[in-house]
């Protein structure tokens, strides 16, 4: 089946000495990763690493055969080209964080074009906007809504239970919050989706990011903790 289809490059792994597998998620076929002779050795060489750089948007057509086998590209175009988020130091940060983010979350997606929309425009939000400190937070609480645990901020409960998405007033046997961190949670969540020029300390920052990817780990299988976190807590130091 032929394809066209827009699609975000979630990374670039190197195969062998000349060759790389390109992974990506797009808007037809879901999560899909590609063979791509030459990349690093050849006369296109130079030019396939610039046009498939992470997070790069695309316009790419290949032949679609089998999800779980590698796709051969046809072609392939910028569909957006980044102004700041690849030289501005704390949007390249963030824009790294959340495409490790990403490639754990999407890795077992099948295509969702209201997903890869919501993707795209923020991608380039990050870029043409002035950075907010919290772009990266507000992005993870929004993207679980499309990868099905968005949590529950109205139900009652002086506990958060991580395993059912939801707050509650009886001690979870699984994996949640105590009571003091739940209502902080609480208060933290609807400040931030209340307001659009929140501030938060940064020890508040770091403290939400770490219960928020911990709350990923609990839904997404074989989740792996992004390694760019360690950076990304002290960009605002």
């Amino acid at each position: 089946m032929n394809v066209s289809t827009p699609a975000i490059v979630l990374a670039v792994i190197k195969y062998n000495d000349a060759d790389a597998i390109v992974k990506t998620y797009t808007a037809q076929t879901g999560f899909t990763s590609f063979y791509i002779k030459g990349f690093f050795k050849g006369k296109k060489a130079r030019s396939k690493k610039a046009l498939f750089q992470p997070n790069a948007l695309l316009e790419i057509t290949f032949d679609y055969k089998n999800k779980d086998s590698l796709e051969h590209l046809r072609e392939a175009r910028l569909l957006y080209h980044y102004k700041q988020i690849n030289t501005h130091f704390d949007k390249l940060n963030v824009s790294t964080f959340l495409r490790e983010v990403l490639l754990e979350s999407l890795k077992n997606e099948q295509a969702d074009a209201a997903l890869f929309r919501f993707i795209y425009q923020s991608f380039i939000r990050l870029d043409q906007e002035k950075f907010h400190p919290d772009f990266h937070l507000i992005f993870l609480l929004k993207l679980t809504q499309f990868l099905g645990f968005y949590p529950d901020l109205q139900t009652p409960g002086t506990y958060f239970d991580m395993q059912n998405a939801r707050f509650t007033d009886q001690l979870p046997l699984g994996a949640h919050l105590n009571q003091a961190d739940s209502l902080w949670l609480k208060q933290l969540l609807g400040t931030i989706f209340a307001a659009k020029n929140i501030k938060i300390t940064q020890k508040d920052r770091q403290k939400l990011i770490e219960i928020i990817l911990k709350y990923y780990q609990q839904h997404i299988t074989n989740f792996n903790w992004p390694k760019s976190i360690k950076i990304l807590n002290q960009i605002y130091e």
